[in-house]
């Protein structure tokens, strides 16, 4: 019984350090899995870690400009916004879903127009998702998304919104966001007046 037990151990021994051995680092990139033990490994673990990341809280602004259905007596609006990027997740691979995903918010307060109209100050928090699923670059991918948030102004009151979108990561890195985007604004209430086109062009970019 005890040589049996002794020889268990030796051979649990022996398992456990051949596969500590064995065991070795991989990444599945370009459609082929790359191991540690290759001379490569670490230059394409960098240029992997490129298209494959999370990032959270980036600042950015942007321009935007929006044109209601009654810009005759509302004008046309346009100015500057305040984007923070809460997280996005790049995960370029030949998994079923996006590569792209973003969560964000914005702030702007943009001007009309047309003399006598208020600032209008507009506030919406937006996911977008890419249409590819393993694109391989960090440029040039098409997302759609959709926003959800409220627009006020003094002489019109508030009213909530959603915005589905259309858009370009013009450039997609970890501490850089470069994108274009427009959509269609349906509000909840004054929708004759104040449904319309939306364009924006937007920067994101780490601090640290």
């Amino acid at each position: 019984m005890k040589k049996i037990i002794f020889i268990s151990i030796i051979l649990l021994f022996a398992i456990s350090t051949y596969s500590q051995e064995v065991k070795k680092d991989s990444i599945f990139y370009k459609d082929k899995y790359y191991y540690s033990d290759n001379p490569d490994y670490e230059k394409i673990k960098v240029d992997y870690l490129k298209i494959n990341f999370e990032t959270w809280f980036m600042p950015g602004l942007g321009y935007t400009f929006y044109k209601p259905k009654g810009d005759d007596s509302t004008g046309v609006f346009n100015g500057i916004a305040v984007n923070y990027l809460i997280f996005a997740n790049m995960a370029q691979n030949n998994n079923p879903g996006p590569s792209h995903l973003r969560l964000y918010t914005k702030l702007s307060i943009v001007k009309s127009s047309k003399k006598g109209i208020n600032d209008l100050f507009c506030y919406s928090i937006g996911l977008s998702l890419s249409f590819e699923k393993n694109p391989k670059r960090s440029y040039l991918v098409p997302f759609f998304g959709l926003e959800f948030g409220g627009l006020s102004q003094s002489q019109w009151g508030t009213t909530g919104q959603f915005t589905p979108t259309l858009g370009l990561h013009i450039i997609s890195k970890r501490t850089l966001f470069i994108n274009i985007q427009g959509g269609y604004v349906y509000p909840i209430t004054k929708f004759d007046i104040l449904q319309g086109l939306f364009l924006e062009f937007g920067v994101n970019f780490a601090l640290w």
